[in-house]
């Protein structure tokens, strides 16, 4: 049960529905009824970039492949084995697929752009757009595929060239979306019961908490730049320990328009008013 102040962890997971919803449906129509091909490679891209300043909160919350496994697969996934992890033992299933991407789309330019002939600026859906647009088709069905078999967002885990691109982008400028403070942390484990990646993102924090209390300290401790930032083990978080770290950033303030943002302000506001109340 959330505590006073807090949204409860079935009612972040309608706000972030909707805002997944918003950005499918956006993806059906423009890439699969208006053909706009450039869709699929605008995501990417600001994905990417979101990651730079945020961390992978785009993952968790506006990535349409993501939105499909959360409001589609996750409901009929069967779940028939957990995914072996020693496929993607020091990354290397992940760098794999990024690197096959980034030399998918460089052939895509050498194809049309150099062997054609047409010139660089060129771009049409018959030339360019039918190729990307097989490779986004090919990312949606492995991903689905992915989730009805393993957990639902195995391929967001151990697959997912964007979301590997954003992690880079995100560890290189040392960005993450979500903190712990180690005081308020009790080790009640609830947050791991929601996060598909508690092993490698939850648990060295848990432990390092443990250890600080144990040393009569605390810390602010930042999650890996891993997490792809779905929110819900700060919406699970029973004693307000897990927070967003991003909506802190002075520079936050002058996005008032942008849902996600705004959705995200709203979350941690509502964490703060107990402490405030209680000063």
């Amino acid at each position: 049960m959330a505590s006073k102040g807090q949204l409860d962890l079935k009612t972040w997971k309608g706000i972030r529905s909707v805002l997944q919803a918003q950005l499918v449906i956006a993806f059906i129509v423009a890439v699969f009824i208006m053909k706009q091909w450039w869709f699929c490679v605008l995501m990417i891209a600001i994905g990417g970039l979101l990651s730079m300043f945020r961390g992978k909160i785009w993952c968790g919350m506006l990535c349409p492949n993501g939105g499909f496994i959360d409001l589609l697969w996750s409901r009929i996934s069967l779940q028939l084995v957990p995914f072996p992890r020693w496929l993607n033992k020091g990354r290397v299933l992940q760098g794999l697929f990024l690197a096959g991407m980034l030399a998918y789309f460089g052939w895509i330019v050498w194809l049309v752009n150099i062997h054609k002939g047409m010139p660089v600026a060129f771009a049409s859906y018959e030339a360019h757009g039918i190729l990307f647009l097989r490779f986004c088709q090919f990312m949606l069905a492995l991903a689905a595929v992915m989730a009805l078999i393993f957990e639902p967002r195995s391929f967001c885990a151990h697959v997912c060239p964007g979301g590997t691109l954003g992690s880079i982008m995100a560890i290189a400028r040392k960005k993450s979306p979500v903190v712990m403070d180690t005081e308020k942390c009790i080790g009640c484990g609830k947050c791991k019961t929601v996060c598909d990646l508690d092993e490698r993102l939850l648990d060295p924090m848990i432990a390092r908490a443990k250890e600080l209390k144990e040393e009569g300290g605390s810390e602010t401790l930042s999650v890996s730049p891993e997490c792809y930032g779905c929110m819900d083990c700060v919406a699970i978080c029973p004693t307000g320990a897990l927070r967003i770290e991003t909506v802190r950033n002075p520079t936050m303030a002058s996005c008032k328009t942008c849902p996600a943002v705004s959705a995200a302000r709203e979350l941690d506001a509502q964490q703060e008013e107990p402490e405030e109340k209680t000063a």
